[in-house]
């Protein structure tokens, strides 16, 4: 393994790392924002395109774009077998209805219309079913713990793309992509040590990081091989930050309505 290879494999914890100490200042919301970003599958799929070219990339991120409805699937499921049957469980049941919706959605012969139909139709489901927060904002102490596991996951994550890439091609990369990884590691942490209310917050915070995550990969998927690699990653990291952004509002206004 080169000095590059493992350079960016550590890039991507670093950057959930960073997420992690941002969400342990400003609260479960925020855990939520960073948790949906694309702060994992950005950085690999910018690596994908650097070693496989942008046609990979982009063809990868087509369908890491429509798994966003399966991301969606997973975090309902999640909330509402959770609360009902506990952490453990009810992440079995998440990562069975995020695996029902990937193979289904791999099925299916995907445009970049689809793509984002698929994804905004989950996020819209997922802001209509999840329940709302009703306490006061609390500030997690995030267990040392579950940190490892963030960098751990998102580790193998990144190894398991990179290094396999070639022979998984990009459909498969871009299920991987769209896995729930922070969202299998940080909603039964969040029920388990801060209950419902927290994990409610925390959710809602995933759909709208998960925003920012699908305008991401649209545009890659649209723009990466007519633009060229920097310019299409500068703009689907600005068009990510103006969708979190907007879709944060809306839902500080959702809550005060």
């Amino acid at each position: 393994m080169t000095a590059a290879t493992i350079a960016k494999l550590l890039l991507v914890p670093l950057a959930v790392w960073l997420a992690s100490l941002a969400a342990r200042k400003w609260g479960h919301s925020v855990s939520g924002y960073l948790g949906g970003f694309p702060l994992i599958g950005g950085p690999i799929t910018l690596f994908l395109a650097i070693d496989l070219g942008p046609a990979f990339a982009a063809g990868s991120a087509l369908v890491t774009l429509a798994v966003v409805a399966g991301q969606a699937a997973h975090l309902t499921t999640f909330s509402r077998a959770g609360r009902a049957w506990g952490p453990i469980p009810g992440l079995l049941a998440g990562w069975t209805a995020f695996a029902v919706a990937a193979a289904g959605i791999a099925m299916l012969p995907l445009g970049p219309a689809m793509a984002l139909a698929l994804a905004a139709g989950g996020l819209l489901f997922a802001t209509k079913v999840l329940p709302r927060p009703k306490g006061a904002v609390a500030l997690p102490a995030i267990p040392p713990v579950e940190l490892w596991l963030r960098l751990a996951a998102a580790l193998l994550l990144a190894a398991a793309i990179l290094l396999g890439a070639s022979t998984l091609g990009p459909v498969v990369s871009g299920i991987l992509l769209s896995m729930p990884v922070t969202g299998s590691i940080m909603p039964p942490f969040t029920l388990a040590l801060y209950g419902e209310d927290a994990l409610a917050r925390l959710l809602r915070g995933f759909v709208t990081g998960l925003t920012g995550f699908s305008a991401f990969f649209a545009v890659i998927a649209v723009a990466l091989v007519p633009l060229g690699i920097v310019a299409a990653f500068g703009l689907a990291t600005l068009a990510a930050l103006i969708a979190v952004t907007f879709a944060s509002r809306r839902a500080g206004a959702s809550r005060r309505s």
